[in-house]
């Protein structure tokens, strides 16, 4: 079989699928796009303590600490830590050589809306 005659062959039996589906009342073509104007996109109703409710809302965890993420810049590892109140503060904080986990001194800061902000 030559390539027009299975490209013939392939035409037919696709003709003879279509007459059949419409024969049978049965959808086949696939809807045209409907093209839409590019338009602003709508304001939000919602006041910003609302949206600060709706996230706390949303989003619900523990309240009394959440995470600060930190990048190390000569190393390029990153992640996440508890806020501390006492970080890198002189005289109390003793990071690097102390972990944030093994110190006494650590002050956990708790989730606020201000933070979320």
């Amino acid at each position: 079989m030559t390539d027009q005659s299975a490209v013939a062959t392939l035409q037919a039996e696709n003709a003879r699928l279509v007459a059949l589906l419409d024969a049978h009342g049965i959808e086949w073509r696939q809807p045209q796009p409907t093209v839409q104007a590019a338009r602003e996109p709508e304001r939000s109703q919602l006041s910003t303590a609302e949206k600060v409710a709706l996230f706390r809302r949303l989003f619900r965890g523990r309240t009394d600490v959440y995470p600060v993420r930190w990048e190390g810049k000569t190393t390029g590892k990153s992640g996440y830590a508890p806020a501390c109140a006492n970080e890198w503060r002189a005289g109390v904080c003793e990071k690097p050589r102390i972990k944030c986990g093994d110190c006494s001194n650590r002050l956990l800061i708790p989730l606020s809306d201000a933070v979320i902000l």
